[in-house]
């Protein structure tokens, strides 16, 4: 009792990664730990996903995700990658210096599964180069929020080209839900026993 079978891991682990995203722990840090979460269920997903891709298996959980992945663009629902800069409405009124203009434009035409491989090379091979820190100024006080992470990484391997990200807290938030869903669905292939018997309370270690 409370424990993840070999059998359930991935979805377990997904899915509860994906609950925290619905309903995140208390912390000062929102943006960091969505960041955190998404990071991680992209990762997961997208190496699970690659599986049987030059010997796909007609029970291969992973085709049918490839499948969907492939069937949208990054900026078609579910997905809805931001196209500008989004607003903060639980923010109080005049709380933001707004910013105007058009983002994430050189994603237009790829693919969800195209975007997310990107994404998933840049976060994988990332760091304070080419992933960084998108801010708020607030005009109410002297501070600056948190607000996401502008990721600068080249289109593929040895190209000279380099695509730039604004992923907003929200876009993580969307995404990773989305990505967990889709993901949970193709493992699960719609059994609903498994789901119920991978849903069970899973009783943590803590020191």
């Amino acid at each position: 009792m409370g424990g993840i079978s070999d059998d359930q891991v991935e979805w377990a682990i997904v899915h509860r990664l994906k609950a925290m995203l619905d309903d995140p722990p208390k912390t000062e840090f929102n943006v960091t730990q969505a960041f955190a979460h998404f990071a991680a269920i992209l990762l997961w997903t997208k190496n699970r996903a690659r599986i049987g891709d030059r010997n796909p298996r007609p029970d291969d959980p992973g085709a049918e995700l490839r499948d969907r992945l492939n069937g949208v663009t990054i900026f078609d629902a579910p997905w809805h990658l931001s196209k500008v800069h989004p607003a903060f409405p639980k923010a109080p009124a005049n709380e933001f210096q707004p910013e105007v203009g058009p983002i994430n434009g050189d994603f237009e035409g790829l693919t969800a599964a195209q975007f997310l491989k990107w994404l998933r090379d840049a976060l994988a091979h990332g760091d304070g180069r080419s992933i960084l820190p998108l801010h708020k100024p607030s005009l109410r006080y002297d501070k600056t929020w948190l607000a996401g992470s502008k990721i600068a990484f080249s289109e593929e391997r040895g190209s000279p080209r380099i695509l730039t990200l604004h992923l907003y807290h929200q876009d993580m938030i969307r995404i990773g839900k989305a990505l967990a869903d889709d993901f949970c669905r193709a493992l699960g292939r719609d059994d609903e026993r498994f789901e119920a018997d991978a849903k069970k309370l899973v009783l943590e270690a803590a020191e």
